[in-house]
């Protein structure tokens, strides 16, 4: 039983919920000829090395993501045991010690750097830059107006472009735009809940007002949907008439906006409205369904 429960704080403190994020770098794998090539033989040779790739990248950025979260974790022990919420987080609350939690760190960053390294040395140094990029982050960068969110933003980019290098397939700019104006409509829609539950705080450069916020928001929102369709048009697909896939785009950043005055969504944290709503994650599938059989039909035709 307590090696149960024990596995359970183990959970908790790498964040697995987290991990919903890491689906990014399957979006070039989406685009790729290589999704063709899963559709026609999915079991062959070929096909298993791919699904083995795609595995093994989804969980090297996962890894270090929550490395990330453990060393947080564990250098803020302090504070966070002075605040109501963070209080009860496992290193803070003493259920998992200190030293259990560099180990755990450090595991994860080496398991991490073992599957980075089975790709390429361009994947290698994705993974060690988005590692370096977040010390810093940490290190004072989130306490720096709007460079705290586009940093974040960044390491939804560096997800596509760690899919597309451990995959062997290129990133269209396109896809990059997209992933860099959603992950700001996702970062900044986090900042804007942050202020409506609890006082904005004092950073470099000045503080977050709601209205501001809002309107990053849908600027941020416009932009996404903006480069989206115009990747569908001109993108590497552009001949699967991928454009007939907008509206679930379209439907699912206008479902957050739905959520952005509910009482219910407490901090609205991107990964947390994911898990609990139960419509965009239907809208999430049908986009995938959509974007795939598009490129299948086009194919066969």
């Amino acid at each position: 039983m307590k090696l149960i429960k024990k596995l359970f704080l183990y959970i908790k403190l790498i964040r697995i919920y987290q991990w919903t994020k890491s689906g990014f770098v399957f979006l070039p794998f989406v685009f790729s000829d290589q999704a063709i090539d899963l559709a026609l033989n999915p079991f062959s040779e070929k096909s298993i090395q791919i699904y083995l790739n795609l595995i093994q990248a989804f969980f090297a950025f996962s890894f270090v993501a929550s490395s990330i979260y453990v060393l947080n974790d564990w250098k803020d022990k302090d504070l966070d045991r002075l605040d109501p919420k963070k209080r009860f987080r496992p290193i803070a609350s003493g259920e998992v010690s200190p030293i259990e939690a560099i180990l755990i760190f450090f595991t994860l960053f080496v398991l991490s750097f073992l599957l980075s390294i089975k790709f390429n040395f361009l994947a290698l140094g994705l993974i060690l830059f988005y590692f370096i990029m977040n010390i810093f982050y940490s290190l004072g960068a989130k306490k720096i107006i709007l460079l705290d969110v586009f940093i974040i933003a960044v390491g939804f980019v560096l997800r596509v472009l760690f899919g597309s290098f451990a995959m062997g397939i290129s990133a269209s700019p396109w896809l990059i735009s997209t992933t860099f104006f959603i992950a700001l409509f996702l970062g900044f829609y986090k900042r804007y809940f942050e202020i409506t539950i609890a006082p904005a705080e004092e950073m470099i450069g000045g503080q977050y007002r709601r209205e501001s916020l809002r309107s990053f928001i849908d600027i941020s929102a416009a932009l996404s949907i903006m480069t989206y369709s115009l990747y569908t048009i001109t993108g590497t697909h552009a001949d699967a008439n991928l454009y007939w896939t907008i509206p679930f785009v379209v439907m699912g950043i206008f479902r957050y906006y739905t959520l952005l005055e509910n009482p219910s969504n407490k901090e609205g944290n991107p990964s947390d409205v994911l898990l609990a709503d139960p419509f965009l994650p239907i809208v999430v599938v049908l986009w995938l369904i959509s974007c795939y059989g598009l490129i299948l039909y086009h194919h066969f035709n």
